[in-house]
């Protein structure tokens, strides 16, 4: 992002760690700072909690009201899943830039939480058509690239350089945390009422709905933004070709590259582990109870051996993860 003309200071101490430089200014720390996180680190944590209770309730049922209530083949689902997940890419750049030409990151996020909300009841109403489900889906996704970047700018605006590993790590605590018990709720309404999907997504619309109120009201945009005046295009191009910070867009694009969509994963674990249709909704608690359990530890772990070795990291075990999947779907 473009807050890194105004954050020399930061960046030095920063590069001085081995680190990349910092995405955003931050106030100078302090002890109190330093032992917990700040009230818009929590809010915003608590915005991604609801949200994506609502999120991942959907796509916990998505395949199954896919493969088994629309009748869609394995490619379709390979193919809207490749667009749920890489759908983001672009407009995530395109949301900090539109938040740091306005100065007003919390507006931009609104704005993209709003949107993903809408689309929660386009899902029944395109029915099984395929452009309908992949415009639905794009809009969503659209939304999703929008507010991640001015959130994050937020987290990082409300938090001290040194603890910004502490405060992403709070954040994906509770982020994750609704990631838990969004499938929960997917489950409990398809096994409570078979073939129930229309109460699911609007179920879905509601809890976005109530994540967006808590941002507007709850959440407060700190003074430390850069002005619309203060923000040009030389600067943000001159930032994007820093050699730390393009480094790490090719290592995150490469990465990006070869990293499955979890819907597609999930059904094909299903189908090779020869599972009921029916526990498809709750493979994703596996996924989310991990997140949520190590998100903090390993926050606090990236302060103090450097980011990059758990980033780096964190994808070694993810391919682990394929190829023990690929070798299981082969033997079966």
């Amino acid at each position: 992002m473009m807050y890194l003309s105004n954050t020399r200071a930061a960046d030095a101490a920063r590069t001085t760690a081995g680190d990349p430089p910092s995405l955003a200014g931050s106030p100078p720390p302090t002890r109190r700072a330093a032992r917990r996180v700040s009230g818009t680190v929590v809010a915003l944590g608590l915005v991604s909690l609801v949200t994506d209770a609502s999120a991942e309730m959907v796509t916990a049922i998505l395949p199954l009201y896919l493969m088994y209530g629309l009748g869609l083949g394995f490619l379709q689902l390979g193919a809207l899943d490749a667009l749920y997940t890489g759908a983001t890419a672009l407009l995530r750049l395109a949301g900090g830039h539109v938040a740091d030409r306005l100065g007003r990151p919390k507006a931009v996020a609104i704005a993209g939480y709003g949107l993903s909300a809408v689309t929660k009841l386009g899902l029944p109403a395109v029915g099984g058509s395929l452009s309908g489900l992949s415009s639905v889906i794009a809009v969503d996704r659209a939304g999703k690239g929008i507010r991640t970047a001015p959130r994050d700018a937020l987290i990082s605006l409300s938090t001290p350089v040194e603890d910004l590993g502490r405060a992403f790590g709070v954040h994906r605590a509770l982020d994750t945390a609704g990631a838990l018990l969004g499938p929960l709720l997917g489950f409990a309404i398809i096994a409570a009422i078979p073939g129930g999907y229309d109460v699911v997504f609007t179920t879905s619309f509601c809890l976005a709905t109530i994540g967006v109120l808590v941002l507007i009201f709850f959440v407060t945009q700190p003074r430390t933004i850069v002005t619309k005046a203060a923000v040009s295009i030389r600067a943000g191009l001159a930032a994007a070709t820093a050699p730390e910070l393009r480094r790490l867009i090719i290592a995150a694009t490469l990465l990006g590259l070869v990293t499955v969509g979890d819907m597609f994963l999930y059904f094909s674990v299903q189908r090779t582990a020869g599972l009921p249709p029916k526990i498809l909704p709750l493979l994703p608690l596996g996924t989310a109870l991990t997140f949520m359990l190590a998100a903090i530890p390993f926050g606090r772990l990236a302060d103090r051996i450097g980011r990059w070795k758990l980033f780096l990291l964190g994808h070694a075990l993810l391919l682990t993860a394929y190829l023990l999947i690929a070798t299981n779907t082969k033997a079966a």
